[in-house]
């Protein structure tokens, strides 16, 4: 009787390992876009947290630009990246006012920010 693995056997083994990779592959890929996904959403909720801020001493301002908010010191460092693509953002927090309430939401740099 010989000793080891038939090329059949081997042959076996290695599409199975190669099925678990391909998931696992797959599976991670779906993880870190998620991820990032969140990521992205959280720092969009940290620009509209710095814009209230920023609107409880400038209450007339109808909306504030993100450059704003790191040039006047309620944000930290000097640029705001985007998780998802590493792009720097450049948009502006709109700030709606009605009779009881205020409402803040984070839009996209249409050039009402640009100097």
């Amino acid at each position: 009787m010989k000793n080891g693995f038939t090329l059949i056997e081997l042959l076996a083994v290695i599409t199975i390992l190669s099925i678990i990779a391909t998931i696992t592959l797959f599976a991670t890929g779906t993880i870190l876009k998620d991820a990032k996904e969140s990521l992205s959403e959280t720092q969009k909720a940290k620009l509209v947290e710095a814009a209230k801020m920023y609107y409880l001493e400038n209450s007339t301002a109808s909306y504030v630009c993100v450059d704003d908010l790191i040039d006047d010191g309620y944000l930290e460092g000097t640029t705001v990246l985007d998780p998802k693509d590493k792009t720097e953002i450049h948009g502006f927090i709109l700030i709606t006012k009605s009779t009881n309430k205020v409402t803040y939401e984070y839009n996209e740099d249409d050039g009402r920010c640009s100097e």
